[in-house]
């Protein structure tokens, strides 16, 4: 027992992340602007250093100041790494942690554990992913992982550093505000190189509603909110600060604000719900307030300000009153959290054009596990002809919830593992690679790419559920590669068919577009071709647009693009040997 039980302390150590709770952040104290953490929130809170402990190598991530009454973090204090620019957040999946000295027995264990781990008692004072089941909220992360790299992702899954965030609000709305501040915030410190440091805090405010408990444990926070400091070391013009702040329910309602704008609101949120008055201040002197950057800032965020819940997307009237009975039923005022809850949800989306599609989808890749998977698609052909239609006319699509985790290729996994330079799925009898970033369109490979841990493969997005031919895929084989280099699907009349690949911009090398749903591919023969309109006229085709696609998947030379050059049909020529073939678009003029 003894040996089992030093075992089991070995591994802890080796593969697990560290918080180290203290009565002071010295410790942590460089994620504070001028080492300075923020005033005036709950003074009986916990101090979190997070640390994370891979095979005896420590490293301190972030800060974290968490109630115990509320069984929530207050804030989370970190920085951004310019070299975290390269690849996007992975989700937590079931690894989370909890912090053993949270419970009321205590605890000598001064890191943090997998939940799996049992503590004592650790349900009374924390949070537990169980407390998340069924509730429709998110384990939302308040220092988000997509602003760390490698390890630092592995800290941030800890629910000492997660709130429960209303889905709609957490996918949609905190997402779109987080990602624009990323892009912001690297752009700036990629441009001063070493020269500037990003202090981020993000934070909740406590109901003051005691009914207002997640499964009457967990506070669930009316608000969210970030304050940003930007401090240049060597030309304070350059400094900037600024933050925002937004309702945590379905609609959002993200408002952008100088930090001492900031500051007043929660001020008078933490007054009322401790019914004292309280001076908050996230920032020592405010970091640069007094420098008129929240214009340059406002230009960022403009188009997420104030963004109404329809402003792009049009609903018949009958959508739009379900919409709002929802939103009511989800949102009211009146009703404790959580005494509501939509059990089950249908959207179907309907486009103008497989164009507008396609780039829809690229963005609702940001959410995984819920592709729109087109269900119908008209033969329309041509950009004119797209661009007069009125929307539903072209494409519709179902967003699906996916149930199991798919390889690379499309395929369905059996099993998963993952490792800091690997992500493989075992799909039953072949191990495959796995997407551990969103699978997008690459302009210049002219094809789709994921990173599976720090390598960039292959990928097969999910995007239909018809053959080229208009037959229904079966529900669990949406068409993809599978291994193949092209597209199919299984049929519900038990067979298999080609489908349209998602290359919306393919092009036939009579400069005509391909036909919505022909994209260009072999289908079986031995070049790839597709139709031009909705008889049976067809041609050879390129799979893009651009100026050096030729047929058949090659590439005309560099400096030559695709034209007439003189002659009746488009051409390009392959080498400087004079060979050349056709290709799709007239670049010459």
């Amino acid at each position: 027992m003894f040996v089992l039980g030093l075992l089991t302390c070995v591994v802890l150590r080796a593969f697990s992340a560290q918080a180290k709770v203290v009565t002071s952040f010295y410790e942590c104290r460089n994620f504070f602007y001028k080492d300075t953490e923020p005033g005036g929130m709950d003074q009986n809170a916990k101090k979190i250093c997070q640390v994370y402990n891979n095979e005896g190598s420590k490293s301190t991530y972030y800060a974290t100041l968490y109630s115990v009454l509320h069984r929530l973090p207050l804030y989370s204090a970190y920085t951004l790494d310019p070299a975290c620019k390269s690849f996007p957040g992975k989700p937590c999946n079931n690894n989370w942690h909890v912090e053993p000295q949270i419970s009321p027995s205590g605890s000598d264990i001064d890191y943090m554990v997998r939940e799996t781990i049992h503590i004592p008692n650790i349900k009374e004072n924390h949070a537990i992913s169980s407390d998340y089941s069924e509730t429709g909220y998110d384990r939302g992360h308040l220092n988000p992982n997509s602003f760390q790299c490698g390890i630092g992702r592995k800290a941030t899954c800890t629910l000492t550093n997660a709130a429960p965030m209303d889905a709609c609000f957490n996918r949609i709305h905190w997402y779109k505000w987080e990602s624009t501040l990323r892009g912001l915030l690297l752009q700036k410190l990629i441009s001063d190189g070493t020269f500037a440091k990003a202090y981020i805090v993000t934070g909740t405010v406590p109901n003051a509603n005691p009914n207002e408990r997640m499964n009457e444990r967990v506070t669930v926070p009316p608000y969210i909110w970030t304050a940003v400091c930007y401090k240049h070391n060597s030309d304070d013009g350059k400094s900037f600060s600024f933050g925002y702040i937004g309702r945590n329910r379905p609609e959002g309602g993200i408002s952008l604000k100088s930090v001492s704008d900031l500051n007043e609101e929660l001020s008078r949120h933490y007054s009322q719900l401790l019914n004292i008055d309280q001076s908050i201040r996230i920032f020592a002197d405010d970091c640069f307030g007094d420098n008129n950057k929240l214009n340059m800032v406002r230009g960022q965020f403009q188009k997420l300000i104030n963004l109404p819940v329809n402003q792009a997307v049009q609903m018949s009237s009958g959508i739009q009153s379900m919409y709002l009975a929802v939103n009511t039923a989800t949102s009211s005022d009146s009703i404790p959290a959580k005494k509501v809850k939509v059990s089950e949800m249908t959207v179907k989306l309907a486009f103008d054009s497989m164009s507008t599609y396609y780039n829809v989808a690229e963005e609702l890749k940001d959410f995984p596990g819920t592709p729109c998977l087109i269900t119908y698609a008209k033969p329309l052909v041509g950009n004119d002809e797209l661009m007069k239609r009125d929307v539903s006319d072209a494409v519709e699509c179902l967003l699906v919830p996916e149930k199991q985790k798919t390889a690379a290729d499309g395929s369905i996994c059996s099993s998963v593992s993952e490792s800091s330079y690997s992500f493989q799925c075992n799909t039953g009898g072949e191990i495959k690679s796995c997407c551990s970033s969103p699978c997008l369109y690459q302009d210049k490979l002219k094809g789709y790419r994921c990173y599976s841990a720090q390598k960039l493969i292959e990928c097969s997005p999910p995007y239909s559920l018809i053959t080229y031919k208009g037959d229904r895929c079966k529900d669990d084989s949406p068409c993809a590669t599978y291994g193949y280099d092209y597209y199919w699907c299984k049929t519900i009349s038990g067979s298999w068919d080609y489908c349209s690949p998602p290359l919306w911009r393919s092009k036939a090398k009579n400069g005509q577009y391909c036909r919505s749903n022909h994209a260009c591919a072999k289908y079986g023969e031995k070049r790839p071709w597709c139709y031009t309109d909705d008889k049976i006229n067809r041609d050879e085709c390129c799979t893009s647009d651009d100026c050096y696609s030729a047929v058949n998947h090659k590439t005309c030379r560099s400096g030559h693009t695709c034209g007439y050059h003189g002659k009746k049909h488009l051409w390009c020529y392959m080498d400087e040997k004079g060979n050349w073939d056709y290709c799709c678009k007239d670049c010459s003029q």
